[in-house]
């Protein structure tokens, strides 16, 4: 019994020396010029490896692992234009472009993704090449606001400001022209606006602040 308390008193001495803590092995450029903020324009260069970990936990993340503010990506684009739906493609090999065959959507299920490219921002640590693609969401915002357009559609909808807003062009020249379709196109545009059937012109979703 003496000794089991020897024992546990050297590896408690052991622990308050530091002794005992956990170590990852790591290694930092050993060149000056390394430390400083470098970022290579080109997909492949010598400069994307800089830091290499000998411990596949250690402090450096992979780069295709960094979160949405330490990157910046491309926008995933229409396949038949904005507005455009054309025919249904049986080649889904646009998705590996960053095109995407339909845009937006109020449901998850609805929603497509396609593989854009992607890059680290400058002067952000991370461990593998800085440009990589990456699989998001076929949404994008063009600063159209729900509750603004809705009050536009309430208030304004009689001189057809919603649908010039949301980008109906043609179509809201013909509803001022008719100031509102005489009453029935404002009501409902209304009630278009509501159930999510009416939205911006160029498939982009709304913004999700107000």
């Amino acid at each position: 019994m003496r000794w089991f308390s020897w024992l546990l008193l050297l590896f408690i001495g052991k622990v308050l020396d530091g002794k005992g803590d956990f170590e990852i092995e790591f290694e930092y450029p050993k060149k000056d010029n390394f430390e400083k903020c470098i970022d290579s324009p080109q997909d492949q260069d010598l400069s994307d490896f800089h830091y290499t970990s000998t411990n596949p936990l250690g402090p450096i993340v992979e780069c295709h692992l960094l979160g949405m503010e330490f990157i910046t990506c491309e926008d995933p684009v229409p396949l038949n234009g904005p507005g455009q739906t054309g025919q249904q493609s049986t080649n889904e090999s646009f998705h590996k472009e960053g095109k995407c065959e339909r845009m937006g959507g109020y449901r998850a299920e609805d929603i497509e993704f396609t593989e854009v490219k992607c890059r680290v921002l400058p002067c952000i640590e991370c461990r593998g090449p800085r440009a990589f693609t990456k699989s998001v969401p076929c949404i994008i915002y063009t600063g159209h606001y729900f509750l603004t357009t809705l009050l536009y559609s309430i208030f304004l909808g009689v001189v057809a400001v919603d649908r010039f807003c949301l980008g109906y062009s043609a179509m809201a020249v013909g509803k001022l022209m008719t100031l509102g379709g005489f009453g029935i196109w404002w009501i409902v545009d209304i009630f278009l606006l509501v159930l999510g059937v009416l939205g911006p012109a160029d498939d982009s979703n709304w913004e999700p602040y107000y």
